[in-house]
């Protein structure tokens, strides 16, 4: 007989293609926030491009995202769950996860935006851009 094992299925994550239309979730993102948790979410102008940060409202904390039509780095989603991350350090460092080709427009920028007109008394910067380099330097950092 073998050892018995718990099961621990991870961090969800689920990635999907649909003709032209890619999208990923990691971690917990419900169609609505449940009680003490919010959403930051940024659409693109053309409903092809969107980015939805799930988080807990008490400390920030991540929760999952939904991304559509931009890649993101599933290790360092990951991490950033399992760490516990909040979302200002996040979106700081929300570049770094970009995975699209380096000629893409990067939109990180646009939801940094929305936080700090939500925020204006703490506006953030995004500290990290998409690369290997800013890549490598976040996980030492992390």
């Amino acid at each position: 007989d073998g050892q018995k094992v718990a099961y621990d299925p991870g961090i969800w994550f689920n990635s999907a293609k649909f003709m032209d239309l890619e999208w990923q979730v990691y971690g917990q993102v419900p169609p609505k926030p449940g009680e003490g948790e919010a959403t930051l979410f940024w659409q693109h102008d053309s409903g092809k491009k969107s980015l939805r940060i799930h988080y807990r409202e008490e400390d920030g904390r991540i929760l999952g995202f939904n991304v559509m039509g931009i890649r993101y780095r599933h290790e360092l989603c990951q991490q950033w769950l399992e760490e516990g991350r909040p979302l200002p350090y996040v979106l700081e460092n929300l570049g770094a996860a970009n995975f699209d080709p380096e000629l893409y427009r990067q939109h990180e920028a646009d939801l940094l935006a929305i936080y700090n007109r939500q925020h204006p008394d703490a506006p953030l910067r995004l500290k990290r851009r998409r690369g290997l380099k800013h890549l490598f330097q976040l996980r030492k950092a992390g």
